[in-house]
C-alpha cells in the first residue's frame, strides 16, 4: 500500500499557474479496462477484509477514514489517494461521517475479489 497526500506533491510551475503532482504510477502493459466504484460505507461501519489477485486499486478519499491492512490500521485524511497492490488484503473502516471513497480499479474484473471474514455492512 501506498498513500499519496497533498502535503507530498511536487509543485511544477507552468505557464499561469502550477501543477500539484500527486503520484505517477507505472501500470501494466495487460491492464484492459478500467472500473470506477464509490461504495456508500454508513458512519462507523466497514467494507470488509478482502483483497485482489490481479487488480490495482485507487482510493480518492472525501472524508476521514481508517484502512486496516493485518495489523496496521492507517488514518486517511480527505484528499488523501490510497494505492491498494494486487494480493494485499485491506479493509475500509469509515469514520464518523461515513465514507465513500472514489475507487478505480485496473483491471476491471469483478471476479476478482476475495473476502477474508464474514459479516459486513458493506459488501462490493
Amino acid at each position: 500500500m501506498k498513500i499519496y497526500g497533498s502535503k507530498d506533491a511536487r509543485d511544477e510551475p507552468r505557464k499561469g499557474y502550477t501543477l500539484g503532482i500527486l503520484a505517477e504510477v507505472p501500470l501494466p502493459k495487460e491492464v484492459s479496462s478500467v472500473g470506477f466504484f464509490r461504495p456508500s460505507i454508513p458512519p462507523q461501519g466497514k467494507l470488509r477484509n478482502h483483497y485482489h489477485e490481479g487488480s490495482m486499486e485507487f482510493m480518492v478519499f472525501a472524508h476521514h477514514s481508517q484502512i486496516r491492512m493485518g495489523d496496521e490500521i492507517y488514518t486517511i485524511s480527505p484528499g488523501e489517494i490510497v494505492l491498494i497492490f494486487p494480493g494485499e488484503p485491506h479493509e475500509i473502516i469509515a469514520g464518523a461521517e461515513g465514507s465513500s471513497p472514489l475507487i478505480i480499479k485496473l483491471p476491471n474484473n469483478p471476479e476478482d475479489i476475495k473476502f477474508l471474514e464474514k459479516g459486513s455492512s458493506v459488501d462490493e
